[in-house]
């Protein structure tokens, strides 16, 4: 299965079924982030029930603190 993951394909393995799955699979889960999703802004409460299909578009953007 194949996903655009910010502007780039991105092929997924079996266990990923979920946003939640995704972002431990990119060992970025604890940090702060805004996922969009075939242009929709998903609620953090519901990336571990929002599913993840082939050919989602999904933009993940971070946040890093400075000055």
């Amino acid at each position: 299965m194949t996903i655009r993951l910010n502007g780039k394909n991105y092929a997924l393995t079996g266990e990923i079924k979920t946003l939640h799955d995704l972002l431990e699979e990119l060992k970025i889960q604890g940090q702060v982030v805004i996922i969009e999703q075939n242009q929709q802004i998903i609620d953090r409460s519901r990336y571990p029930d929002t599913t993840v299909a082939s050919g989602d578009v999904i933009e993940i953007v971070h946040f890093v603190g400075g000055g």
